[in-house]
């Protein structure tokens, strides 16, 4: 059986001001036409298909276009609910995604109640697939217990999704591939440092050696950083198909591609996703902005400027160089005593607060603050008269 895991497509996500749907548009036409050519039987995205509960309707329509379009090439999808989905939202569409052979489990249930899933695929081989969308803190602890002794409770979150895996694995057999999605933190899994905090923390987490040894494959979503898990089983977080925030700089993306047979270790590959820009990090002077722009123009930038003294048009400057810069940031000396505030001759009010807010937030104002202190000048001018 060949089976594709990939997960956490934040479709949707508004960065930066951008949505990048021309980007995860290309990226998962990479991933089909790979599942088209290559002979794929199943697929499994572990959770955070979009990335919150009223998504776009151009992020749903590359979503859907991508589901319909593998099930048309004979694929069965198995798909859970993240953190950032809405569930309810979620089962809706998935009435109508089942006619082409996409199987949503949106909220945590027992074996008997929709958790288990038990497929054929086209060439008649089985699989027993245990699915655990994303349980969240308040799901499984109830609020006197965390209010309580904290770290009983954390151990009791921990407890609950070890048994929710193994009640769900008791229906795993020796003659089928056993496949077991999970939505969650499993404690050492690296952070991408662009997931939710809250979510993502290691005193809320499950062991790894909850996941059950007789799974031919576990299948994690949450973490955006790819990442093989030491566990019973063969484990693996997809991460995010994209670097989404800078602080996935660096990061190779890839689905992975397994191949399982029922009883027999799997064996895995890493295929590079292809079609989104990568994230860059870049110190620059005003001087260097012209030489590198050449080489740029594929990835989306955070510029960072080293300046003498503080100017407040070099976000503009930047731009004007980097239009792909997305992010400017300013390093001045570091000075022992606070920033003057008296006014000098040189510079309006406006651009000397312009220049107090880059000296002390390190950072360029934002044109609306700068409209709100001309605002706020002009009422007290008229209240002094």
């Amino acid at each position: 059986m060949r089976i594709v895991h990939t997960s956490d497509w934040h479709a949707g996500r508004i960065w930066k001001g951008l949505a990048r749907l021309d980007e995860l548009g290309r990226v998962l036409d990479h991933l089909a036409r790979y599942i088209e050519t290559t002979n794929v039987d199943v697929l499994l995205v572990t959770g955070d298909v979009f990335d919150h509960a009223a998504p776009l309707p151009e992020a749903e329509r590359i979503v859907f276009n991508f589901f319909r379009r593998v099930g048309g090439a004979g694929v069965k999808t198995i798909v859970i609910a993240g953190n950032h989905d809405y569930p309810a939202r979620m089962a809706a569409w998935a009435t109508l995604a089942e006619l082409v052979g996409v199987h949503a489990v949106t909220k945590p249930a027992g074996a008997d109640d929709g958790g288990v899933i038990e497929l054929t695929t086209r060439g008649g081989e089985r699989a027993v697939v245990a699915a655990l969308p994303f349980a969240g803190v308040g799901d499984l602890v109830a609020a006197t217990a965390i209010a309580g002794d904290e770290t009983l409770a954390r151990q009791s979150y921990a407890d609950r999704l070890r048994d929710m895996i193994a009640m769900l694995a008791k229906r795993f057999r020796r003659d089928t591939v056993n496949l077991l999605l999970a939505h969650t933190h499993l404690e050492g899994a690296v952070l991408a440092r662009s997931e939710r905090p809250v979510h993502c923390t290691d005193q809320w987490a499950a062991l790894p050696q909850s996941l059950p040894h007789e799974a031919q494959y576990v299948a994690l979503g949450h973490i955006h950083r790819p990442q093989e898990v030491i566990a019973p089983a063969p484990a693996r977080y997809a991460g995010s198909p994209m670097q989404l925030d800078f602080g996935e700089v660096g990061q190779e993306k890839s689905f992975v591609v397994i191949e399982a047979k029922p009883a027999m270790p799997a064996r895995i590959e890493l295929v590079p996703y292809e079609g989104a820009r990568v994230l860059r990090e870049l110190t620059l002077t005003l001087e260097d902005l012209a030489t590198v722009a050449p080489s740029t123009n594929d990835a989306w930038l955070r510029v960072t400027v080293p300046l003498d003294k503080p100017d407040p048009d070099v976000a503009a400057k930047v731009r004007a160089a980097l239009p792909n810069a997305v992010d400017v940031r300013v390093r001045l000396p570091e000075r022992d005593a606070e920033p003057s505030l008296m006014p000098t001759p040189v510079l309006s009010p406006r651009d000397e607060y312009a220049a107090y807010v880059v000296a002390r937030r390190r950072r360029e104002a934002e044109p609306e603050l700068l409209d709100a202190f001309d605002e706020l000048r002009k009422e007290c001018a008229e209240a002094g008269d």
